[in-house]
């Protein structure tokens, strides 16, 4: 068994070998896209490193590979062409629409499926749930989307809006007002519930709280 389980790594290893050697390509973002896979919570530091297994883990992740090919798409010709010719080999989560010109680094996608994302910038380290739409309203513009924002699943983020830094999205819930920064928000139309806290917050981090 463990034979076997050691020449199917292996083959999955040599398989992956042309994704794995464009993802410099990527630069410091899909580096830091990577890291985030490994590690979603906010709360606690990064990776300084990873193992082989996990990156192959991450390659495998089709919602991560659609960001990475929209990431090398923005490079250039070159990048959309690579961009292309990877997806036939790798596909990327079919049931995923990326369009915003501006992602910050340590984007995570849990699931990716029949999920939209039209925005005027998403920030650094933000994470979006299955089933989520981020796009425009009858007011004409997409959101703009802060540093470590957490966006549930089924949620419904429309219009010329802001979600500041650190803001959570509830499951389900539908905003079309700005968020203040680290307010959690929740309900149709979304409300900031004063109760609520983020334990998963980089602000614990910080605080030591």
């Amino acid at each position: 068994m463990n034979a076997l389980r050691l020449i199917w790594h292996s083959c999955r290893a040599t398989l992956l070998l042309p994704l794995r050697a464009t993802l410099p390509l990527g630069g410091a973002a899909t580096e830091r896209d990577i890291r985030r896979q490994i590690q979603p919570r906010l709360d606690l530091p990064l990776p300084e490193s990873y193992t082989p297994a996990q990156l192959r883990a991450v390659l495998g992740h089709r919602p991560f590979r659609s960001v990475f090919y929209h990431r090398l798409s923005a490079t250039g010709h070159g990048g959309r062409l690579l961009a292309r010719l990877l997806r036939l080999l790798y596909p990327g989560e079919p049931a995923l629409f990326i369009n915003c010109e501006e992602i910050g680094p340590g984007l995570m996608l849990m699931h990716g499926f029949a999920t939209i994302i039209t925005a005027q910038r998403i920030g650094r380290d933000c994470q979006v749930a299955q089933q989520v739409t981020i796009g425009y309203d009858d007011r004409g513009a997409p959101p703009i989307i802060g540093d470590r924002v957490r966006i549930g699943a089924n949620a419904v983020v429309i219009g010329p809006i802001t979600l500041g830094d650190d803001a959570v999205v509830g499951a389900g819930a539908v905003v079309v007002d700005d968020v203040p920064p680290g307010a959690v928000v929740g309900g149709v139309p979304a409300r900031i519930l004063e109760r609520a806290t983020d334990r998963f917050s980089a602000r614990n981090r910080a605080t030591g709280g």
